[in-house]
């Protein structure tokens, strides 16, 4: 390599040390928290082994290596190896993130003459409205103070005094209708129902049961 060229890189932007850099080597490096990785950065969310780099060409592949956390590239996840671009975003977790430097390229940011150009002035803001004079303003006749019946409770709302009164009287129903049927298989079942269909109910039953075939033995 040309001594006035710099090798390919990883800096790191956020994390335990901002600013730190790492050169990258021609043979594959692996990045982690332990100390037997080539790039150790110590890190609660970077596993012991978490991702590898790998020359190809004049770039790099980066793949994770099953981390808990995950390696992303410019806020996408790998699931995949991927080639890394000058440029590149590239992010442990969610607290540690470094910038990828291709070869040749300058740490400094380099200045162009177009950086000199001046600003051209923007025109005067118009002043704003509540600047003007009052007297271009109707007058303003003040809203009167809302009263007790603005906040009273709509038409639709049930008070729980009458949910409680409707539960009961449907509990009495409910238990009327229960007592009605009792006392009507109780007295079927009586000394053959003569009390039920013998008595003063007979015509009754005989109206309602009679087309049915229904002929009640009575003494």
């Amino acid at each position: 390599m040309d001594a006035n060229q710099t090798a390919a890189r990883l800096v790191i932007e956020q994390g335990p040390e901002p600013g730190q850099t790492f050169t990258l080597s021609s043979a594959p490096q692996t990045i982690g928290r332990s100390a037997n990785n080539a790039i150790v950065i110590n890190d609660a969310e970077i596993s012991r082994r978490h991702a590898q780099l790998t020359p190809q060409g004049s770039s790099y592949v980066i793949e994770d290596l099953g981390s808990t956390n995950g390696t992303f590239v410019n806020g996408i996840r790998l699931n995949r190896p991927a080639t890394l671009k000058h440029g590149d975003s590239v992010e442990f977790g969610d607290t540690v993130r470094l910038r990828f430097w291709a070869e040749g390229v300058a740490t400094g940011v380099i200045h162009s003459a177009t950086d000199d150009v001046p600003t051209p002035s923007l025109p005067p803001e118009p002043a704003p409205a509540y600047t003007q004079s009052p007297a271009n303003y109707p007058e303003q006749i003040p809203a009167p103070p809302p009263t007790f019946d603005d906040f009273a409770a709509p038409d639709t709302a049930v008070s729980p005094n009458r949910n409680r009164i409707l539960i009961g009287c449907g509990c009495l129903l409910v238990l009327a209708c229960v007592v009605c049927v009792g006392t009507v298989l109780f007295l079927d079942s009586y000394n053959q129902g003569q009390l039920l269909y013998c008595g003063g109910l007979r015509p009754f039953w005989e109206t309602v049961l009679g087309p049915l075939g229904f002929n009640p033995v009575c003494p």
